[in-house]
């Protein structure tokens, strides 16, 4: 069945006059589309509009803006359309090539003709943009206890010399006031939320965080004024307003969307959150210099969006329950398995990088393959047990000089030493993986293109640092550097590979020899962690994108906190709560903390595999080199704390819980945090100097306690 609708024009007539056949019913000015045993879905037979009633909580959630505590809140008339807006439609003009984007709401288009079609559990509807010569379709469905957003790639039409920029979807289901209690959650970092009646967020630029990362502005292509963007983890985002919970989760095209957080202003007083689907990116146009102009994609990303919303049953749902929520949905859906983990310390073994002549590089070795066995056997007679060891620095050419390939660097040692150190590892039971990078190339490394093996952009240039001494690789080359790498690396008994920035961001290539999208890289990243797990069991990535589970098991440089961002209330550890348990994951080395022991509170808080980066010899032989930040990891001087540290986490409670999921994480003040597990054990962890009480317990100052249920 279908209706058509011209706006504004005819909309109240259609109110009036549209029959309810073929299975929608009218009630109250709109329309039945679908329902359950738990939801109701009904659309306005302008087409702009939906509601879900949730038979469970008696909440009624609205596409559009209806916050209890908006009334008497002052809106212009263009806002007013905005707000009563199913999508925001963005276009630009690629002929003109001005690099203006005209974002249109679809209640403010005047030549909008919108229809929909009741389908199986839901309903399609079809746009079109007269003014833009632009058409979408927008799908919504009931899944149980979820709404499924869809917007199909085959859907959409570009007539004319507009052409879709991105889609904003459902920008206002989640909306609140300044005066509403509760709070967003988005992934920025570990995790962060922004409470609504915080007043530091108020006239706040809109923040857009690119899920998995925002390629173009990795660290290693920044120069040193430029801002770097928010690690972005998870395809996930949530809200609690008045007690009430949503949670919305980038099911399909996560790669390529980006999650937009918007404050209240002057303008409009309402806080915003919504998924933005990407179908041109942008970039810098090199020819103007004199300003900055942006052009788009000629070509659009071929891809179909998918977005489920889920509705919390549970009462004032916090970050904790929705952390929870999620990895449920993880579980549930094959993305991840749970299975025993051993309780463990990371230890990364640093060994050798060049120093840059005039001439010729000279490499600066910390490390020898012979001294890392001498290394792990003085910490095992310390008592340090179950050590997840990985070398680093290992290659000819020294760390940094990638992609990383055999053979071994001379002035650390052979195949020879490296077969008798995975030797001393087993003996001693632990486990030795390499840290290899194949997804940059130094521009003075020999085995590659630099026209053709690397990444271009979509405004025609090469995707490089600066000064030109980085490139980035192709993925699909960085796929081909790994299987080389596996051919010689299969011989020494292995039991992991460390990729290097591969949880960090997702690549793509618009060179027109190797044209990758983005989910074309995700796939090839797949294939290269199975391949690393098929030839030595396990497979590790720098970074903790969740594009990568159940596909690595491990993750190095997981963020403590957020970016930093005024908006922000506070970070939480979202990323933790869902993943402990099921995948193991380290923050930053322990040695380059200025405070060790508060670094080992925060350890035991969100629970992190204790880590540690060390050298056999002093580092000051690594000052004139690229790897200058690791200033003081001379094992001698560490090891009795490495041995501490080790032992809080491999012995006794902590040991017990590395297998269990977490079901809550408090604040109780701002110095005492309490977790729980799944057993019914309580972690109390006091970052204050004094004694602090909780629970009828004493923790001392700047210390932990764990407390079993059955206490």
């Amino acid at each position: 069945m279908k209706r058509i609708c011209l706006l504004p024009l005819i909309c109240a007539v259609l109110l009036l006059a549209l029959p309810a056949r073929g299975g929608a019913e009218e009630e109250a000015g709109r329309l039945l589309a679908a329902s359950n045993e738990r939801l109701s879905l009904y659309l306005y037979p302008d087409c702009c509009a939906i509601d879900i009633e949730d038979a469970l909580t008696g909440r009624v959630w609205s596409s559009t803006m209806n916050d209890e505590t908006a009334e008497g809140l002052k809106i212009i008339p263009a806002q007013q359309k905005r707000i009563t807006s199913l999508l925001f439609v963005n276009c630009t003009n690629l002929s003109a090539g001005l690099g203006v984007v005209n974002n249109m709401a679809l209640k403010a288009e005047k030549d909008l003709q919108a229809s929909y079609e009741l389908i199986e559990n839901g309903v399609r509807f079809t746009y079109y943009l007269g003014t833009y010569q632009v058409g979408l379709q927008a799908e919504f469905t009931l899944e149980g206890a979820s709404l499924v957003a869809r917007v199909p790639y085959e859907g959409i039409r570009e007539d004319g010399e507009f052409s879709l920029v991105s889609v904003d979807m459902l920008p206002f289901l989640f909306s609140a006031t300044d005066r509403a209690e509760g709070f967003f959650f988005y992934p920025d970092g570990c995790g962060a939320i922004m409470r609504f009646q915080d007043y530091a967020h108020y006239r706040e630029p809109t923040r857009l965080y690119s899920v998995y990362g925002d390629y173009q502005k990795q660290p290693a292509l920044l120069d040193m004024f430029a801002q770097e963007a928010p690690e972005v983890l998870m395809p996930v985002f949530a809200m609690n307003r008045e007690g009430r919970g949503l949670m919305a989760i980038i099911e399909q095209g996560a790669e390529t969307s980006r999650i937009s957080l918007n404050s209240s202003n002057n303008i409009i007083g309402i806080n915003y959150l919504f998924a933005n689907f990407q179908y041109r990116r942008s970039f810098d146009d090199k020819r103007v210099t004199t300003r900055d102009i942006k052009v788009y994609d000629k070509e659009d990303i071929q891809t179909d969006y998918r977005l489920r919303i889920l509705f919390l049953e549970e009462e004032d749902p916090d970050y904790s329950l929705m952390a929870c929520v999620w990895r449920d949905y993880l579980l549930e859906n094959g993305l991840v398995e749970r299975t025993e983990r051993t309780p463990t310390v990371a230890v990364d073994l640093f060994m050798n990088a060049p120093e840059e002549g005039l001439l010729f590089d000279t490499p600066r070795t910390v490390t020898t393959l012979a001294q890392a066995e001498e290394i792990l056997v003085s910490l095992d007679s310390l008592g340090v047990r179950n050590i997840r060891a990985s070398v680093k620095g290992w290659t000819a050419d020294g760390y940094g000089k990638t992609p990383d390939r055999f053979p071994i660097s001379g002035s650390v040692g052979g195949d020879t030493d490296l077969k008798r150190l995975v030797a001393t590892a087993h003996r001693l039971g632990a486990t030795l993986s390499l840290t290899a990078n194949f997804l940059e190339a130094a521009s003075d490394q020999r085995g590659y293109s630099h026209r053709n093996d690397v990444v271009y952009t979509g405004n025609h240039t090469i995707l490089t640092t600066l000064d030109e001494t980085v490139f980035m690789l192709s993925p699909d080359v960085a796929q081909e550097k790994l299987a080389a790498f596996l051919n010689r690396a299969k011989d020494f008994g292995l039991d992991g590979l460390r990729f290097e920035r591969m949880g960090k961001y997702v690549a793509y290539n618009y060179g027109t020899r190797r044209y990758l999208t983005a989910s074309d890289t995700l796939d090839i990243y797949h294939a290269m962690a199975d391949s690393a797990a098929a030839a030595f069991g396990s497979a590790e990535a720098e970074g903790g994108d969740t594009c990568l589970l159940g596909h690595v098991d491990f993750f190095t440089d997981v963020p403590y906190e957020d970016f930093g961002y005024q908006v922000t209330t506070a970070a939480v550890p979202f990323y933790q709560i869902a993943l402990h348990g099921l995948v193991d994951y380290t923050g930053r080395p322990g040695n380059l903390s200025s405070d060790l022991e508060r670094e080992v509170l925060r350890w035991v808080e969100m629970g992190y595999i204790p880590f540690f980066e060390l050298t056999y010899d002093n580092t000051e032989a690594l000052m004139y080199t690229g790897y200058q930040g690791l200033f003081s990891a001379q094992y001698t001087a560490w090891q009795e704390r490495v041995a501490w540290a080790a032992r809080q986490f491999t012995e006794g409670p902590l040991a017990e819980l590395s297998s269990q999921l977490i079901l809550r994480h408090e604040r109780l003040s701002d110095t005492l945090v309490k977790v729980t597990y799944e057993s019914g054990t309580a972690v109390y962890v006091n970052y204050a100097e004094e004694t602090a009480r909780a629970d009828g317990v004493e923790i001392a100052g700047q210390s932990w306690i764990a407390l079993p249920a059955s206490r």
